[in-house]
């Protein structure tokens, strides 16, 4: 990029559309989001991929707000978006959770008779991403002609939504049909299967990869399987598992098997997890958090202690959580610890009634 900005910087008065979009476009593909906008906004004359590209900056920079002004900027300038627009708003519309944007692109590609499988996938995608699982099971049933890109998109909506029953039957319509599986339609069905408890479905899978397949299995697909056994609580196996992998496993899936020994109250096996992944990441502020749950659920005091100064000595801090949902076409957020949304008190005496309904089963059937 040095280069290409220097000689565009010798073009001076003779620069134009199209290379100004090119320094755009590099820039983008790098990462420097600070000088595409500079670009931009020194432009006598922008073009549709001009705006596509800054839509594309700002959606891929964690700012859709930015990113649907441009895209209002451009059709108030009299473009018309084209299929390329569209797919650059489905990032922003899965950051705002907003199926509902989302649903105005969908129109929008149907009257504009966009017929692209990839923007199809696209939009499946999305909708999934968004909330809106029947929505995408509905663009799937409704797409005629059918390729690997829309089956994945397919599976891995599915897994998102722990639906791994039906996961596991969109893939095996695809060996059908016969459209010959990739890696990442694997790695999704093993997320399904993973994420509904399907261990003998799910392990099945994964011995199809070399016997059926002819594949080597990725180091995903070997952090799959161990998540697969340590969720089913077969810790034991699932550590076995992990030190038996052809390849060496990654904070990732040691961090898997630490959250299922809490959960199975493994300490033991635990604490060796542990030691493994503070080699491997020693500032990830979450895996101390864990090994410090496990040891107080095991009422080990002593040991939560020395997790807690040693946190303190490290300086980690963890993040604040933070969830949104939207209603009536507003996002509403809420932060932990945070008392400013204008509503609080409705939502707080409502919650104080669920609560109440579920610890008495008499209240709730009423």
């Amino acid at each position: 990029m040095e280069y290409a900005s220097r000689v565009f910087d010798s073009l001076s008065g003779k620069r134009n559309t199209i290379t100004c979009n090119s320094m755009i476009s590099g820039y983008v593909n790098c990462g420097f989001y600070d000088d595409a906008n500079v670009i931009f906004h020194n432009m006598s004359e922008r073009d549709l991929t001009t705006w596509n590209l800054m839509i594309r900056v700002y959606a891929e920079n964690d700012h859709p707000g930015q990113a649907l002004s441009m895209f209002h900027e451009l059709k108030s300038h009299g473009l018309k978006p084209d299929a390329v627009t569209i797919m650059s708003l489905f990032p922003v519309c899965a950051q705002m959770a907003s199926a509902d944007l989302l649903r105005q692109c969908h129109g929008y590609v149907v009257r504009a008779c966009f017929q692209d499988v990839r923007l199809k996938a696209a939009l499946l995608d999305t909708y999934s991403k968004c909330g809106s699982i029947n929505s995408a099971y509905k663009l799937f049933q409704s797409t005629h002609q059918k390729d690997l890109v829309i089956f994945t998109a397919m599976v891995g909506g599915l897994a998102m939504h722990g639906m791994g029953d039906e996961a596991i039957g969109v893939f095996y319509d695809m060996i059908e049909l016969g459209v010959k599986p990739d890696h990442v339609i694997i790695t999704a069905v093993l997320s399904a299967c993973s994420h509904s408890g399907l261990l003998e479905e799910g392990l099945k899978v994964f011995e199809s990869v070399e016997k059926v397949h002819s594949m080597k299995p990725t180091a995903e697909q070997y952090a799959c399987v161990v998540d697969l056994l340590a969720r089913g609580g077969q810790i034991n196996d699932a550590y076995s598992f992990i030190n038996k992998m052809p390849i060496q496993a990654n904070a990732n899936t040691w961090g898997t098997l630490l959250g299922a020994c809490r959960t199975h109250h493994r300490v033991e096996i635990g604490r060796a997890v542990a030691d493994r992944l503070f080699e491997i990441e020693t500032n990830d502020i979450g895996n101390y958090v864990v090994l410090s749950n496990l040891y107080a659920a095991d009422g080990r005091w002593d040991r939560v202690l020395e997790i807690r100064r040693l946190m303190r000595t490290r300086d980690l801090r963890k993040p604040v959580g933070c969830s949104w949902i939207e209603v009536e076409k507003k996002k509403n957020v809420f932060v932990a610890g945070d008392c400013c949304h204008p509503e609080r008190s409705i939502i707080y005496s409502m919650l104080s009634i669920l609560d109440q309904q579920i610890k008495d089963p008499v209240l709730s059937l009423k």
